[in-house]
């Protein structure tokens, strides 16, 4: 019975572990998203700037993210960025993307956060965590805050 018990141990933590390797909120267990600022051009574009936090030991590569953010409650639009972004260990990264507008009514949502100077923010993204070659897993994250909002 002694010689049967270590091989079944061993057995039940590899499955065990390769369960948990495929859940996606373990694999990109603690990063942490956040909008750091909101900026109208002078042409009528938005620019979105947003950092990426990992508290974690080891770095991680997004293949592409896509966001959609609420001001104060109303979706105003997304910002999808197509280019791998490198995240360092214990480290953050900083991007900044074009917002596209989600309907007409985003722009007086803009306008009235302009004149706040911030705006409470929901983020609500969708991250593809590079695995290994060119497999990917699809992470979805929310968060929320507040955020400079201003024009140049």
């Amino acid at each position: 019975m002694k010689n049967f018990l270590p091989p079944l141990l061993l057995a039940l933590v590899l499955v065990c572990g390769f369960s948990a390797c495929s859940n996606p909120e373990f694999i990109a267990s603690g990063i942490k998203l956040e909008l750091t600022k909101i900026e109208r051009a002078s042409d009528g574009s938005v620019q979105v700037a947003w950092r990426v936090g990992n508290p974690n030991v080891f770095p991680y590569l997004l293949s592409k993210t896509s966001h959609k953010i609420k001001l104060n409650g109303v979706l105003v639009g997304v910002v999808t960025d197509n280019s791998p972004l490198g995240i360092p260990a214990q480290d953050h990264a900083e991007c900044t993307g074009v917002l596209t507008p989600a309907n007409p009514a985003a722009g007086a949502t803009i306008e009235q956060a302009i004149a706040q100077g911030s705006a409470a923010y929901r983020l609500d993204s969708s991250v593809f965590v590079l695995l290994l070659d060119d497999k990917s897993e699809k992470v979805l994250m929310t968060s929320s805050g507040t955020v400079a909002v201003t024009t140049k």
